[in-house]
Parts: C-alpha cells; structure tokens; sequence
C-alpha cells in the first residue's frame, strides 16, 4: 500500500459564484457554442441570406407542383402538415 497522507474526495464549493467560478476554470465543455456576431451588419447579412433561401425554395416547390400538375391527368392532390398551433388538437379528432 503506498504511503503518505490518505487523499480526501474534492468538496464542492458552497456558494454560486465559487461553483460559476469552478465551472469556468475547467475549460472547453462538450456540445456547440453559439459565438455573437460582434457587427450588426453580419446579422443583417444572415437575415437576409435566410428569406433568401426560403423564398428561392418555396418558388422551386411551386413551380415543380405546376409542372406535375399540367402533366398529370388527375389533378394532383397536395398533403400538408398540421399547423405548430393546432397540430396536436386535429391529430386527436378521427374522421367519421
């Protein structure tokens, strides 16, 4: 058995600024980190990237369902989701 004084478990600090304190001297943790952009410009530019993107993609989407609809000979038929609000109240009702 090795000698030498008997080694005691680390206690916890007992205040919150001495555990946010412990906390930050650990280091890098797990997971993403959302850094802020230090220019309001950069944010603008990501706005504005973002309505891009989700217009340019619910014009694509319209203009493949226009496609499928002059070539078909049955009028297509277009399922959507449940609304965030209301989703969970229609999933509940059964159609009789």
């Amino acid at each position: 058995m090795a000698q030498g004084q008997c080694k005691f478990q680390a206690q916890k600090p007992k205040s919150k600024a001495a555990a946010v304190a412990v906390d930050r001297s650990r280091g890098l943790r797990k997971g993403g980190q959302a850094i802020a952009p230090k220019k309001v410009r950069v944010l603008q530019q990501q706005k504005l990237k973002k309505t891009l993107e989700v217009g340019i993609r619910k014009k694509i989407e319209h203009d493949v369902v226009m496609k499928a609809n002059s070539s078909l000979p049955k009028k297509l038929a277009l399922l959507k989701g449940p609304s965030k609000k209301t989703g969970a109240a229609t999933l509940n009702k059964t159609p009789s």
